[in-house]
């Protein structure tokens, strides 16, 4: 210990000496191993900090999957919820939900809340009690008393200012009083942040018929038995499922024509997504800046050594053995990777921060620099440490002492060995950088792509927000359709606003609504899935306002005297591929009617640019088919602020109980679904511009050095007759070389870098030249730019002063 304290003293003492080189190093380190953190932080948080929910790795989400559809997960029938809570021996409980919006009237102006309805299972699957108060219970949900409400912290704290007086008091949700029974503790969150209160979900017998089945418009989440495994569950799902259709509860072409059956999966795993690909990229990336550093930190060693070669050679004179010089070395660089560490761990700190405001972020889940964090900082830093010292010692134990000191002066560099490794080194480092720079390209590429394909309507200047109306005042039908009407009519008629419309179901918004379709005339072949669409339901101003063209026929009048509907190309050119105009089609279940085509329209994307717009859509007269809930789309050239306002006084003043939400231009919609292509894009644009500039750096320090330890045989050179441009070609030669053959390796990195991001990416082309040509151009002329630098110092040398120095 006495002799690593003697030789961290040494290391100091070096390095005051030579604080150029400090700083330098430090800042390598402290750029690669921030980055390094940054993304570990954000894959620590989605998949090794645990659920906030006790056990949290136990919870699965179950529901029923059309597999031969595509429709993988589709929510929970109640009689799927019923039986498997009753059979599936492995879950210890299962829970059944659904959100919805309600608006909070009385003291204060109206809020819009979202609500979740659950059965009271539900707190003892996530094993979370209320802070205040109780929760509902079985007996009061099977005897019908759904007037309960357990509120969230928030909602407590902000709209009743956190009085434990609030338990015991009504409120009104959608103008029904509910007793408050319970607050739930402060950072509980589900199905999603968003939620303020929870409902019991009562379910009555005749949701319980097999009639329901099919009628998925809940979620179901259960918890795991210890000793259970999800392939168990999930075999005995798919035996509910036989034993109905045995039974002759369920269908058996439900089973063999749309695959259905019971899927669980862990909650985790349903947040998430499909993220990990994305991070297990950006980890490799973010890892080659590290080598690109080591390497970077290992050349400056190798510089430094052969600065020292005199001071090495007095130790190894005085008695010290390899091992003493090795671990002079070896702590320099430790010490170094350390400082680089701690500043690197303050750079993840607004890495992280990015992250977050890039929109990388999910419900439950939390990123933040924990002690796991730290630890694999210290391990990224001890790992750089022992990498970038590795070559230099090498290099110290290959040669001689006296050897290189000899050499020192001629050869330059510390040895002609040392010399080829530091080559090595650069063709190392503009290898890796020419692969983020064309993995960069390539996202940005396919990113603006995107972008120009847009989500098939124009959302520049469209203002949209959701509205609700609740059955307690409005129970029928044709009220829902009268006061959409009357609100739309309302927001024509406001200042600066072009167009306005209606739909049931907005896109971007994260809801949706599909099912199955009969189509006149169409005869299903044997063991084919039944025709199945998506629903709209909108009004005649929609489609114009979004400037969504008819490809073919006409829009909605304002009143239609038969039932009609307008589809999307991609039905259109399914089923009827010789016009669709004219043809019929209807709903499959509960609703009887025949509706004749009479527009065709572009497909849309609905929750994401990198989709294709492959989901089948019809779009029904909101009067036809009327929805109670939806959205109005607002086409404006005025602020979002001050349409907001405007907008909130019409509607309050048909009805003042009724509050809008989920307020946003359409923009926003659109731009914030692109957060899992944008979010990559940037870091990895990001990362791929500090691999370049560490890759630069790493030219220009090995041929200054060369060219600062061959000045005295440059200056022999010159004096026998060696013109400048002789020099400048000798000192370019050897960068070119190194150029050269970091290109050609860089570009076999970057074609294996391509196909790891093709696998995420469609239509992703790897040797697109207007990617390629730009990384390689780029790398190149900075590289060449870093060469001429010390070429032309070279060039300047006076053949006197060198001599006479030697």
């Amino acid at each position: 210990m006495t002799a690593w304290l003697y030789d961290l003293r040494c290391s100091l003492t070096a390095l005051r000496k030579r604080p150029l080189y400090a700083l330098v190093t430090v800042l390598v380190f402290a750029i690669a191993i921030g980055a390094n953190t940054t993304v570990f932080s954000v894959f620590n948080g989605f998949f090794l900090r645990p659920l906030p929910y006790p056990d949290g790795d136990r919870l699965v989400m179950v529901y029923d999957s059309y597999s031969f559809l595509g429709l993988e997960n589709v929510g929970t029938a109640i009689p799927d919820y019923v039986e498997r809570r009753e059979r599936a021996a492995s879950l210890d409980e299962l829970a059944i939900y659904r959100t919805l919006p309600r608006t909070l009237s009385g003291d204060g102006e109206p809020e819009r809340l979202v609500t979740a309805s659950v059965s009271p299972s539900l707190f003892d699957v996530l094993r979370t009690e209320p802070v205040l108060g109780r929760r509902f219970t079985e007996a009061e949900t099977d005897a019908g008393e759904g007037r309960l409400v357990v509120l969230s912290h928030r909602l407590w704290t902000t709209r009743f200012g956190a009085r434990p007086d609030v338990i015991g008091r009504d409120i009104r949700l959608d103008g029904e009083p509910f007793r408050v029974i319970g607050v739930m503790p402060e950072g509980f969150a589900f199905p999603s942040e968003a939620v303020d209160a929870w409902l019991p979900f009562v379910i009555t017998p005749e949701m319980r018929a097999d009639s329901q089945r099919g009628m998925q418009f809940s979620n179901s989440i259960g918890r795991l038995r210890p000793g259970a495994t999800l392939a168990g569950l999930n075999a005995e799902l798919a035996a509910i499922v036989r034993r109905n259709v045995a039974e002759g509860r369920l269908r058996a072409d439900a089973v063999e024509v749309a695959g259905f059956t019971g899927q669980a999966t862990p909650l985790r795993e349903v947040r998430v997504g499909d993220l990990e690909q994305t991070l297990l990229v950006l980890q490799a990336i973010v890892l080659a800046v590290l080598l690109i550093a080591c390497a970077n930190a290992a050349n400056l060693q190798l510089a430094r050594i052969a600065g020292r070669s005199r001071e090495l050679a007095i130790r190894a004179a005085l008695g010290a053995g390899p091992g003493r010089l090795v671990r002079l070395v070896a702590g320099e660089s430790a010490l170094l990777a350390l400082l680089g560490a701690a500043l690197g761990f303050l750079l993840a700190r607004g890495g992280l921060a990015v992250v977050k405001a890039l929109g990388l972020e999910r419900d439950g889940f939390d990123l933040t620099l924990d002690a796991r964090v730290l630890a694999f900082t210290l391990g990224v830093a001890l790992l750089a440490a022992a990498a970038s010292s590795l070559p230099p010692i090498l290099a110290l134990l290959r040669e001689e002492t006296m050897q290189a000191l000899r050499e020192a002066g001629r050869q330059g560099g510390g040895g002609r060995k040392a010399q080829r490794m530091r080559d090595g080194l650069v063709v190392a480092q503009i290898g890796l950088s020419v692969a983020l720079l064309v993995g960069a390209g390539l996202l940005i590429k396919n990113f603006y792509l995107l972008q120009q394909e847009g989500a098939g309507f124009d959302a520049e200047g469209v203002w949209s927000a959701q509205l609700a109306l609740p059955d307690s005042r409005y129970a029928e039908p044709g009220e829902w359709a009268r006061f959409h009407q009357r609100a739309i009519d309302r927001l024509r008629e406001l200042p600066g606003v072009a167009s306005a419309g209606f739909t049931s179901v907005l896109p971007f918004s994260g809801s949706n609504n599909q099912g199955s379709i009969v189509i006149d005339g169409y005869v299903q072949s044997p063991g084919s899935a039944p025709p199945h669409a998506q629903y709209r339901s909108i009004d005649e101003g929609y489609l114009p306002t979004l400037h969504i063209p008819i490809i073919a026929g006409r829009n909605f009048a304002a009143t239609e005297t038969e039932p009609v509907v307008i589809v999307d190309e991609n039905l259109a050119a399914k089923y009827w591929p010789e016009g669709a105009l004219g043809q019929r089609l209807r709903r499959s279940v509960g609703d009887d009617r025949w509706y004749t085509i009479i527009g065709v329209v572009p497909a849309v994307k609905e929750t994401s640019l990198a989709t294709a717009a492959v989901t089948d859509t019809v779009y029904w007269h909101h009067a036809q088919s009327p929805s109670s809930f939806g959205a109005y789309v607002v086409r404006t050239m005025l602020p979002p602020a001050q349409l907001t306002r405007a907008v909130r006084a019409a509607v309050a003043e048909l009805d003042p109980e009724l509050a809008l939400y989920d307020i946003q231009t359409m923009q926003e919609r659109v731009a914030g679904s692109a957060a899992m292509q944008r979010t990559p894009m940037v870091l990895t644009a990001v990362f791929a511009a500090a691999a370049l500039v560490l890759a630069v750096l790493g030219v220009y320090a090995v041929l200054s050095w060369a060219v600062a330890q061959r000045t005295a045989d440059i200056g022999v050179r010159v004096a026998l007759g060696a013109q400048s441009s002789d020099v400048v070609r000798m000192v370019l030669g050897h960068g070119l070389r190194l150029i050269g053959i970091g290109l050609v390796v860089g570009l076999v990195c970057a074609a294996g870098l391509g196909r790891i991001l093709a696998a995420q990416i469609r239509d992703l082309s790897l040797a697109d030249p207007s990617v390629l040509a730009p990384a390689v151009l780029t790398l190149a002329a900075a590289a060449l730019l870093a060469t001429w630098v010390p070429a032309r110092r070279a060039a300047q040398v006076d053949p006197l002063r060198a001599l006479r120095a030697e």
